[in-house]
């Protein structure tokens, strides 16, 4: 099967990336919504009609990224309320899209590390109404794990390893919630193999970039010390064939498609 490349649009609007991506071959576009060309109040109906014509024309498929900064789990019921609700405008745009998923950062907390589990339960039981939205419009979501803080820093981000990831999904338990593989941020923590090895079937996207093990740099595909040959076997065991996004920020996601394909 032919795997299916793609990248994370930031820079531009997703309207002229369409082009690029169909002569290079990149079948996927992930709209990136931190942008203001992307917000998600842009959506409106004439552009949503015009972004699933693109997309039929091109063949290329779509998906949505919530911004990094969205925080779900927040203990101020006010912000928490907006970031549920903004999670599931998104939802309903990507079924308005015909996208195949949303991917979302989970959030973060302040403090001491005790917190974080206060933070991951008030996060369950808010995802859980997301989730409803997901089932009712048949979207799925797609949780990204991401990098540590380094030690003694007073935010924490929820997700941040195998075992967060994997009570998130668990106890949500639900066929509409799966994993976004970042592979840079697992380069940090636990490594990809293990993620590969714990999620499997639930990975349904997959970031690509490479570090040096330590800091989260988004470098290009061999420029660190992620061990790529034994990704591309691990991923192909559990028969992943894409979408792969390129988040790699030193060279255009054509080249940075060609950097990883010759290890697949």
């Amino acid at each position: 099967m032919d795997l299916v490349f793609g990248f994370d649009v930031v820079r531009k609007s997703v309207e002229e990336c369409f082009g690029y991506a169909a002569e290079y071959g990149l079948a996927h576009l992930e709209i990136d919504l931190i942008r203001g060309h992307s917000f998600i109040e842009t959506f409106d109906a004439e552009r949503i009609n015009k972004l699933r014509g693109l997309s039929e024309q091109f063949g290329i498929s779509l998906s949505l990224h919530t911004p990094f900064t969205i925080n779900p789990s927040d203990k101020i019921p006010t912000i928490r309320d907006a970031n549920i609700a903004y999670l599931k405008r998104c939802v309903s745009v990507a079924h308005e899209l015909n996208a195949t998923h949303v991917t979302t950062h989970v959030g973060y907390c302040l403090g001491v590390k005790p917190s974080k589990q206060k933070a991951l339960a008030r996060l369950v039981a808010n995802l859980k109404q997301v989730l409803q939205d997901c089932r009712k419009l048949e979207v799925k979501l797609a949780i990204e794990n991401v990098n540590p803080m380094p030690e003694g820093s007073e935010l924490f981000y929820l997700g941040d390893s195998i075992e967060e990831c994997k009570f998130l999904l668990s106890e949500l338990d639900s066929p509409y919630l799966n994993l976004c593989l970042d592979i840079g941020h697992a380069n940090t923590n636990e490594g990809p193999l293990e993620y590969i090895q714990k999620f499997g079937k639930k990975i349904i996207n997959v970031h690509f970039h490479d570090n040096n093990g330590k800091t989260d740099d988004h470098l290009d595909v061999g420029e660190g010390t992620v061990p790529w040959k034994q990704v591309a076997k691990a991923l192909k065991r559990i028969k992943f064939f894409g979408p792969f996004v390129s988040e790699c920020f030193n060279s255009e996601p054509h080249e940075a498609k060609t950097a990883l394909q010759k290890y697949f």
